[in-house]
């Protein structure tokens, strides 16, 4: 949805952060992360969080029995998600440090509203090295803004983000990006398999489940994938 680039601004005041979004997003973002917890999550799972803002779904997760490492890269985004799940395991990184974690560790990794924050190769780069750290036949679940399918829902879109982006941006100095081609670029170099698509808010927000495929070696998840269309 084009208001999610208010999320810049709203990182400003974790306390808050969950309340405005889910104002703005009309309640979908709390939607879809419950229907992640309790659809895509069991008992046991090994996740792995990236961007978890102030630990929202890293409760529902550890609730559900999972086991979660949590990394983000605001401090008090973390600090706030800490005294929310103590449970869990938090670290102050970026989605392109997660390589600091062992191969083949996760049976889970999920992201939710952060890939949008990433540029198409950071992005590309994050998708190799997810594919590195999950388990054969690990679950990859992201949750994000996408160009929506169809030509009037785009331009709808447009006329909707632009001023919030360019408000956002004199604020913030940072703003986000409609993800475009995510379902090439998840299935690039054989790395995934998509196995689910669910669209939301006009088609400007979708849910996807990508498999693992077998055909990762160890080592080979690490290279960026190549020949998708940006």
């Amino acid at each position: 949805m084009s208001t999610l680039v208010y999320m810049k601004i709203l990182e400003l005041s974790p306390a808050s952060y969950d309340r405005w979004m889910r104002f703005l997003t009309l309640g979908r973002v709390n939607h879809i992360k419950k229907e992640i917890a309790a659809n895509w999550i069991n008992p046991g799972d090994n996740v792995l969080e990236i961007g978890c803002g102030t630990g929202s779904l890293a409760a529902l997760m550890t609730k559900r029995g999972a086991r979660v490492t949590a990394v983000d890269i605001s401090a008090k985004m973390l600090a706030e998600a800490q005294k929310k799940v103590p449970a869990a395991d938090f670290h102050h990184l970026t989605a392109l440090e997660i390589d600091q974690f062992p191969q083949d560790k996760f049976s889970r990794i999920v992201a939710t509203l952060s890939f949008s924050e990433l540029t198409i190769a950071e992005l590309d780069m994050v998708l190799s090295l997810s594919a590195n750290l999950l388990k054969p036949g690990g679950l990859l679940i992201v949750a994000d803004e996408v160009r929506a399918t169809k030509l009037w829902q785009r331009f709808l879109a447009v006329l909707m983000r632009w001023p919030l982006a360019i408000i956002t941006f004199l604020i913030t100095q940072q703003t986000t990006h409609v993800i475009k081609n995510f379902e090439a670029r998840l299935t690039a170099a054989e790395k995934f398999e998509l196995i689910q698509r669910h669209e939301y808010l006009l088609g400007t927000m979708a849910l996807f489940i990508g498999r693992r495929s077998d055909k990762v070696s160890s080592g080979a998840a690490a290279k960026t994938g190549g020949g998708v269309p940006c």
